[in-house]
């Protein structure tokens, strides 16, 4: 009799850990999947930091650009203003 309990009590041991490697299984599962999607994530984040960045340089480029032309554009009103007043001062 005491080794029929010892059998019972085994055998409903072994069917919780049965259920607990189950849920274990399960809830790995979704965590695996959990870890696609935030790894799906993080590549799109960093496509679009990429994308930031090569917006950040183009934007650096263009005022560059701006600042140039800007220097330029003084120069020449510069000129014309003394040609203006040789103008001017001549008549």
């Amino acid at each position: 009799m005491a080794m029929e309990s010892v059998l019972k009590q085994l055998e409903s041991r072994i069917e919780e850990l049965v259920e607990a490697y189950s849920a274990a299984v399960s809830t790995s599962a979704e965590l695996e999947a959990r870890v696609g999607d935030l790894e799906t994530e993080i590549t799109e984040l960093k496509t679009q930091l990429s994308g930031q960045s090569e917006a950040d340089e183009r934007v650096t480029s263009l005022e560059k650009q701006r600042d140039e032309l800007a220097a330029r554009l003084e120069k020449v009103l510069g000129l014309i203003d003394g040609v203006l007043t040789k103008g001017t001062s001549a008549n």
